[in-house]
C-alpha cells in the first residue's frame, strides 16, 4: 500500500512539473516598485511589436510608462496617498501588474483589494504585492485603463468601501489627470444635497456616476481645475509613449482637491460604518453593501460643506 501511495505522489509531482514546463515564460519590465509581468506566447501573449528596438514590447513599455505617470501625478503632484505607504498595504513590496486576454478577464482591467503572495522567482519568501490586471487588447498610448486601475489601488488603500457609484465613478473621473480636458461630461444637479429620489438613483450607478454625480460636484468645488506646477510635474511632462506622444495631455484636472478630501473622509467613515453596522470583517459583501451608501454620501456632504 505504501508503495502505491508513493507512486501516486510521484505521478502527481511529475504531472505538475510537466504543466509548469508547458506554461509560457513570464517576462518582467520594472521601474522602482512597479513591475509589469507579461508573456510572449500563449493565450495571454502581448503584442510583440518593438518599434524602438528596446528589447521590451512597446505595449509593455507604454503600460508601465502610464502607471508610473499616474503614480507620480496623483501621489507626488496632487498629494493623494501612496498605496504602498498606507496602513492597509504597507507590508507590500511591489505593485504588480499583469496581462490577461480579454475573453478571460471580461473587462479592460481589474484591480484587486487584497494583498497578494505570488511566490515569484527571485522574490524573498513571503513577498507581498498589491496588483491589477489589464487586458492584452489595451494599448496605453490610446487607452487610460492602466491609470484608472491604479486609482482603484489608491481607493482600496484608504477605504474598504467599494460601492460602484463611488469607486467606478471617481476612477472614471481620475482618467482626466492624464487625459484631454479637466473634466468629462457633467450633468446639472437640480439641487444639493440631492433629493431622496435622485440620491437613490445615484446609488444604482457605476461608471455613469462620473457624468451624473461626481463631475458636477467637482466643477462645483473647483472653478479652476489647474494641476499645480510642482517639481514632480516636470517629470510627468517629459514622459513619452514609444510612439513619441506625450503621456500628459494638458494641465487640467477639475476637482482634484475635492476628490482627495473625500477619500480622506472615507478613510475615517469606514471605521464608523464598521462599528455601527456591526460588521465582523470587511467581507466582499460588506464592502459593497448598500448600507455603506449613507456613510459615503455624508462624507461627501461634509467635505462640500467645509469648502
Amino acid at each position: 500500500m505504501k508503495n502505491i501511495e508513493w507512486m501516486m505522489i510521484v505521478m502527481v509531482l511529475w504531472h505538475a512539473s510537466v504543466l509548469r514546463a508547458q506554461e509560457p515564460v513570464k517576462h518582467v519590465h520594472q521601474e522602482g516598485k512597479i513591475r509589469v509581468f507579461y508573456q510572449l506566447e500563449g493565450q495571454h501573449a502581448v503584442d510583440a511589436t518593438d518599434a524602438n528596438k528596446s528589447g521590451v514590447p512597446d505595449q509593455v513599455e507604454d503600460l508601465l510608462t502610464q502607471i508610473v505617470a499616474a503614480r507620480t501625478m496623483f501621489v507626488e503632484v496632487l498629494g493623494f496617498p501612496d498605496p504602498l505607504l498606507t496602513e492597509r498595504f504597507r507590508t507590500a513590496s511591489f505593485i504588480d501588474v499583469s496581462f490577461r486576454h480579454k475573453d478571460v478577464l471580461k473587462s479592460n482591467g481589474v484591480a484587486y483589494d487584497e494583498l497578494q503572495r505570488y511566490n515569484r522567482a527571485g522574490d524573498p519568501k513571503g513577498t507581498l504585492s498589491i496588483s491589477f490586471t489589464v487586458a492584452t487588447s489595451v494599448k496605453a498610448a490610446t487607452n487610460l485603463t492602466p491609470a484608472h486601475e491604479f486609482f482603484h489601488l489608491i481607493q482600496n488603500s484608504v477605504t474598504y468601501f467599494k460601492n460602484k457609484w463611488y469607486s467606478e465613478g471617481t476612477a472614471r473621473w481620475s482618467e482626466k489627470a492624464l487625459g484631454i480636458g479637466g473634466l468629462g461630461p457633467a450633468k446639472i444637479l437640480s439641487a444639493w444635497p440631492l433629493p431622496e429620489e435622485q440620491e437613490a438613483a445615484v446609488y444604482g450607478m457605476a461608471y455613469e456616476a462620473a457624468d451624473q454625480f461626481w463631475n458636477p460636484l467637482a466643477a462645483k468645488a473647483d472653478d479652476e481645475g489647474v494641476i499645480p506646477e510642482v517639481p514632480a510635474l516636470a517629470r510627468v511632462k517629459e514622459m513619452r509613449y514609444t510612439d513619441g506622444t506625450p503621456v500628459l495631455k494638458d494641465l487640467k484636472l477639475t476637482g482634484w482637491e475635492f476628490i482627495r478630501e473625500v477619500l480622506q473622509a472615507l478613510d475615517r467613515a469606514d471605521d464608523v460604518a464598521f462599528r455601527e453596522l456591526g460588521y465582523e470583517r470587511w467581507s466582499e459583501e460588506n464592502q459593497r453593501s448598500p448600507k455603506n451608501n449613507a456613510y459615503i454620501m455624508k462624507s461627501i456632504e461634509d467635505v462640500l460643506a467645509k469648502r
